[in-house]
């Protein structure tokens, strides 16, 4: 049994059901505190529930980290048109707490390491990713915002790293700059990927 097809769940609520609920625990409890019957008892659901659906823990980080990486292909419904202001939400200096769906993805980077199913749906989340932001990148060429002297790959590693990152300071509890000197260097690095930073 393996990752299911983009649309299936919704036939399934029990495994959305069950995918919310993993969600919270491996947010709460962390990856390696977390008992396959943690997440039947969040669920409120049977063991059977579980193994009818998912073959193991990484089964459930799996699905629960690509699930969260098909809401990038609505970025242009969240504002997000060009790759300045995907450079901005990735950037964006905030002091709230993690939401499960970020907790999550911390997660996964760690239990990648150790965990090649884990790895694997980090993959496939980042070719998503890819896939959903061509448009901005093509975009970007064309208009001047990404010069033609600059990769594109390297900008949007770049944009993953940095929202990557801050999701660590954030939960780590660890103090930010001041939120309008970070905004500063943020603007500057963003035009010097263009035309007018050369």
């Amino acid at each position: 049994m393996g990752a299911v097809e983009p649309g299936a769940e919704r036939d399934d609520p029990l495994r959305e059901q069950l995918l919310d609920a993993a969600a919270r625990v491996f947010a709460r409890q962390g990856y390696a505190g977390t008992k396959i019957l943690d997440i039947v008892k969040e669920a409120g659901l049977s063991t059977g529930a579980v193994y009818g659906r998912f073959r193991s823990k990484n089964e459930l980080l799996r699905e629960a980290v690509i699930r969260r990486s098909r809401a990038t292909g609505r970025l242009g419904q969240d504002g997000v048109e060009r790759v300045a202001d995907l450079v901005a939400r990735g950037a964006s200096l905030t002091t709230e707490p993690l939401t499960d769906a970020e907790a999550v993805r911390l997660e996964a980077f760690v239990t990648a390491r150790r965990e090649p199913d884990v790895a694997d749906a980090l993959a496939e989340a980042d070719a998503q990713f890819r896939e959903a932001v061509q448009p901005l990148v093509d975009l970007a060429t064309v208009d001047g915002t990404v010069a033609d002297d600059v990769d594109p790959d390297a900008v949007l590693f770049f944009v993953r790293t940095l929202h990557l990152g801050l999701l660590l300071q954030r939960g780590s509890g660890l103090p930010g700059p001041d939120p309008e000197s970070w905004n500063d260097l943020m603007t500057r690095i963003v035009k010097s990927f263009g035309k007018e930073g050369q």
